[in-house]
C-alpha cells in the first residue's frame, strides 16, 4: 500500500477512525507491529483501525474529532466524518482506502475478507451513503461571505437545510433557523474546521463550542455543532502537540 508523504500514516488513521487519540494509538501500535518492515507500515495501519472499529464502544452518537485550524487546511468536513461514522467498519474501510487513498480493490479486499468483486459492492454501498451528505460547491472565501451575511441577520439557510450536533438532529428551514440564530453572537470567532469555514465560541478567552457550515449554491445547506465543553477543550489542548493542521506529530 502507498499512500504517499511520510506523515500520511496519520492521515489515513485518522480518515479510518475520525478520533485523533485513536488514530495516534493505531499509528503507535501498527509502528510497533511492524518494527523493522517499514514497507508494510500503511497496511498494518489499516489493519489495526479495522479491529478497533469492530469493537469500539458504540454507546450513542458523539461527534467526531474535525481538524482544526485558523487558515485553510484540506481535511474533511465533520458531515462527512459523521456520515463514515454511520458506515460499518468494513464499509468505512473500503471507502477510506478505496475513493481517499486510491488503493485498489486488490488490496482492499483481503483487508475485510473479501473478493475484489466483494470489496466493490462493499465500497459501492458506502459511497452512496456517503455521497448523499452535502459538501461545500465553493472555496473558504465564498464561504466565508455566506457566513458573514448569516452572522449580520440574513437569511442565507437553505430550505432543506440540516443542523446536527451531539444531542439535536434538525432538517428544514423553519425547525434550524430558531437553533441557528443563537449562533449569531459576538462571541463567535471564524476558524476552519474539517476544510469547512466555520465559527468557535470564546467564553472569558476559552473556547466554548465549534461549528462548521456547509455552503452550497450561496446558502448555507448544512451545520454542524461541537457543544460538548469537554470535547472542545481536548481539541484545542492539542495545538501545542500537534503539527501542521492539527495532526498529531509523528511518534517513534
Amino acid at each position: 500500500m502507498v499512500v504517499g508523504e511520510l506523515d500520511q500514516q496519520d492521515r489515513l488513521a485518522y480518515r479510518l477512525l475520525g478520533r485523533f487519540a485513536e488514530a495516534a494509538a493505531a499509528v503507535k501500535e501498527a509502528r510497533r507491529k511492524t518494527e523493522g518492515e517499514p514497507g508494510w507500515l500503511n497496511t498494518v495501519v489499516a489493519r489495526v483501525s479495522l479491529t478497533m472499529l469492530r469493537t469500539r464502544h458504540q454507546g450513542g452518537f458523539g461527534m467526531p474529532d474535525p481538524v482544526v485550524s485558523a487558515g485553510p487546511n484540506n481535511e474533511v468536513g465533520l458531515g462527512v466524518l459523521t456520515a463514515l461514522d454511520a458506515l460499518t467498519p468494513d464499509e468505512r474501510v473500503a471507502f477510506v482506502l478505496h475513493d481517499m487513498f486510491q488503493e485498489p480493490f486488490e488490496q482492499v479486499a483481503p483487508l475485510i475478507g473479501r473478493t475484489p468483486l466483494g470489496a466493490l459492492q462493499v465500497e459501492a454501498r458506502a459511497r452512496k451513503r456517503v455521497s448523499n451528505r452535502p459538501v461545500s460547491d465553493v472555496g473558504l472565501t465564498e464561504q466565508r461571505e455566506v457566513i458573514d451575511a448569516f452572522m449580520r441577520g440574513s437569511d442565507v439557510l437553505d430550505p432543506d437545510v440540516t443542523l446536527r450536533s451531539e444531542e439535536i438532529w434538525l432538517r428544514g428551514h423553519g425547525m434550524v433557523a430558531p437553533k441557528a440564530a443563537l449562533l449569531q453572537a459576538p462571541c463567535m470567532e471564524p476558524a476552519v474546521v474539517g476544510g469547512e469555514a466555520g465559527l468557535v465560541s470564546m467564553v472569558e478567552d476559552k473556547p466554548f463550542a465549534l461549528v462548521s457550515f456547509t455552503v452550497r449554491e450561496g446558502r448555507i445547506a448544512a451545520i454542524h455543532a461541537i457543544t460538548d465543553r469537554e470535547h472542545v477543550r481536548r481539541l484545542f489542548a492539542r495545538t501545542t502537540h500537534t503539527g501542521p493542521a492539527g495532526f498529531p506529530q509523528n511518534q517513534q
